[in-house]
C-alpha cells in the first residue's frame, strides 16, 4: 500500500463480538491460521495489557455488536468535539509496513491472516497516539450505525498510556 494517503477516510465494520481490534499485520503474523487466539491470549487483563503498551494488536470495548461507522482522521480532536462527545478513549499503535487492519475482536477466536482489503488503511510506518470520540447513535442503541472518530497523530515514540484494565469505549 501507498503509505499516507488514506486519513480522512470512511469505514464501514460490522461486528459479532464486543470490541474492535486494529493492527499492522506483522505483530499478528505469529497467529495460526485458524488458531482462537482470543480465548488462549487476549481474554483477560493481563494478556490484553501488554499488546496495549506495545501497540501490537490494540483492542477497545465497544460494550455491544453492530455496526460502527469509523472516521479516520489526522492528528487530534479539537476541544468541541472532545466536548460533545460522550465516549472517548486514548490508545497507541505502532504501524509496520505501512498498513493497518481493522477488524472484529471476535476474528481472534478463529484467525485468518488475511484482512478484507475495505478495512486496512495506509499509513506512514511509526508510533500513533490514537484517540477515539463517539456518542450514543440517535436510537439509542449502541452499535447501531454508531459513528466513532479515530483520530491520529505521528509520534516519535510509543506514548504512556493507563496500564490498568482493558480498553472500553463504551462506558454505560
Amino acid at each position: 500500500m501507498e503509505a499516507g494517503v488514506e486519513i480522512n477516510r470512511t469505514m464501514t465494520l460490522e461486528i459479532c463480538g464486543l470490541g474492535i481490534i486494529f493492527y499492522s499485520p506483522p505483530a499478528a503474523a505469529h497467529i495460526a491460521e485458524g488458531e482462537n487466539y482470543l480465548i488462549a491470549n487476549y481474554m483477560a487483563e493481563d494478556q490484553v495489557q501488554p499488546h496495549i503498551q506495545r501497540g501490537t494488536i490494540v483492542g477497545f470495548g465497544t460494550a455491544s455488536p453492530g455496526v460502527y461507522i469509523l472516521h479516520i482522521l489526522k492528528g487530534y480532536p479539537d476541544a468541541q468535539t472532545l466536548a460533545e462527545s460522550t465516549y472517548k478513549l486514548r490508545l497507541g499503535i505502532e504501524v509496520k509496513d505501512n498498513t493497518l487492519c481493522f477488524r472484529d475482536l471476535y476474528d481472534l477466536m478463529d484467525w485468518t491472516a488475511e484482512c478484507p482489503p475495505e478495512q486496512c488503511i495506509a499509513l506512514d510506518d511509526g508510533y500513533y497516539h490514537i484517540t477515539l470520540c463517539s456518542n450514543r447513535p440517535e436510537s439509542g442503541i449502541v452499535g447501531d450505525n454508531q459513528h466513532i472518530q479515530v483520530y491520529f497523530n505521528t509520534l516519535n515514540q510509543m506514548p504512556n498510556l493507563v496500564s490498568r484494565g482493558v480498553p472500553t469505549l463504551v462506558t454505560d
